[in-house]
């Protein structure tokens, strides 16, 4: 059900022995609870996962997915309950350790998620963040002896250049603890998964679904740092949308699925080489490029890194062939400059979303939102806006995300800070959420509430 990082999970797979065999109704039922679930359709993909769970009980993926559901929802120990079964119905589902190892994690069982990481990282011992929050566990247990070499298991396999920030806090863990300082390794990042060689050739299907994604706390720093927090299980449901776009030839939209999934997981190298594939179908080759090479610098999959490279060669052939034009300069479709009347339909949009919030119809205001973005790319209050309806929606990781990319566009903007904050606060975070309160409490942006900067000073304090 997750989408980490490093590998693509299929929960689709044919169940090992022990585990309970789906009926044909049982995975029909799953696989519209995956679909709805990937849509943000929350409500409708728990009645599907216990439709197959009536149809099949003990049938451990629906168990996972129930659980991910009931996470999101806030019942944190329903979802733990869920994920907990999951495990016993099939020892060898990795996510569902990994799930019960998190929210187990952020309901503050250290033991629980202890072991469970334990059998994550016998099962998938090429995934690094099993490590971390194995040590993260065995830390808050005051377990050093077992926290130690689980940061250190973890410092020594963290490749990836957008992780690095949390390998400099395991290595600060390992030095409260009195452990021997890790040489410093250089950064080679990790393959996520293969894609094809034609620019204009549809990508793959990924097949596993995103449910959550692992969170650890930031540290200091600006909005790179600090506020830019990875979500690969966004990333991955965002791909799964412009994968089935590109199906149905609406290359633009899907242009906009993968960029959201890269600006989810800037380092996801199967989002930034399918964000290729649709800029090159839609002619804008420069941006093609770009996204290209940097999927084969951050992979160490020879054959995914000579597809790029195949890619590239190709694309620049057909800019030398093109003549001026926004593709041949590789701006995003929608960009520099925006027509005034596109400019006109996305504040519309806009307008109609951020009504839709007021009325609470959250949903109608996501769909809003979204397509005032994919009008107007740049459009920051739009991004915030989705912000507001993605906490509606309780989907608090993919707020955390329209809020941070909302930062990057407008650094001097306020709203966004009180945002992301309220997303902190929701996902546990409480430390980075109180830092996030107080920024506001004292800004003067020109679009800071006074109101607004009380409660934040009122919620800090209480966070203390």
């Amino acid at each position: 059900m997750v989408v980490l990082r490093s590998f693509v999970v299929a929960v689709s797979t044919v169940l090992l022995l022990g585990a309970a065999e789906p009926s044909a109704p049982a995975r029909s039922a799953f696989e519209r609870g995956e679909a709805a679930m990937s849509a943000g359709r929350v409500d409708e993909a728990a009645t599907a996962y216990r439709e197959a769970l009536a149809a099949t009980p003990g049938y451990a993926a629906a168990l996972n997915g129930l659980g991910s559901v009931l996470f999101r929802q806030g019942q944190v120990s329903e979802a733990i309950a869920r994920f907990r079964e999951a495990t016993q119905a099939d020892p060898q589902l990795k996510m569902a350790f990994f799930n019960l190892g998190y929210a187990a994690r952020k309901a503050g069982d250290a033991a629980t998620a202890a072991q469970a990481y334990e059998r994550y990282t016998q099962l998938e011992p090429n995934d690094t963040d099993g490590y971390y929050g194995l040590g993260e566990s065995y830390r808050q247990l005051g377990q050093k002896d077992k926290a130690v070499p689980a940061y250190q298991e973890y410092v020594a396999r963290e490749k990836r250049p957008g992780e690095q920030i949390w390998v400099r806090k395991a290595r600060e863990h390992l030095t409260a603890m009195g452990a021997a300082p890790l040489p410093a390794t250089t950064t080679v990042p990790t393959s996520v998964a293969a894609a094809p060689a034609q620019p204009e050739a549809l990508p793959s299907a990924a097949e596993s679904p995103a449910v959550f994604p692992e969170s650890r706390p930031a540290s200091a720093g600006g909005v790179a740092d600090a506020e830019r927090t990875q979500n690969p299980a966004l990333a991955a449901a965002r791909i799964r949308d412009g994968h089935a776009l590109m199906k149905e030839r609406r290359y633009r939209e899907a242009a906009f699925a993968f960029l959201d999934a890269t600006h989810a997981d800037a380092g996801h190298v199967e989002a930034l080489f399918k964000l290729g594939n649709a800029m090159a179908v839609l002619g804008y080759y420069g941006q093609a490029v770009e996204k290209w090479e940097r999927a084969a610098t951050l992979t160490e999959d020879a054959a995914i890194r000579q597809s790029a490279q195949d890619n590239v060669a190709r694309a620049r052939t057909k800019m030398s062939q093109a003549g001026a034009s926004p593709q041949a300069a590789g701006q995003l479709p929608g960009s520099g400059p925006v027509a005034d009347t596109t400019r006109a339909q996305a504040r519309r949009a806009y307008e109609q979303g951020v009504q839709r919030i007021g009325s609470r119809d959250y949903g109608g205001a996501l769909t809003s939102l979204t397509q005032a973005i994919q009008l107007e790319p740049m459009l920051a209050v739009a991004y915030t806006a989705r912000g507001s309806a993605n906490i509606g929606l309780r989907r608090y990781a993919e707020a955390a995300s329209d809020y941070q990319y909302a930062m990057e566009l407008e650094p001097g903007s306020a709203s966004p800070l009180y945002g992301l904050a309220e997303s902190y606060r929701a996902l546990g975070r409480n430390a980075e959420a109180r830092g996030l309160y107080e920024r506001y409490a004292s800004s003067s942006a020109t679009d800071v509430r006074s109101q607004l900067q009380e409660e934040s000073r009122q919620k800090a304090a209480k966070l203390r």
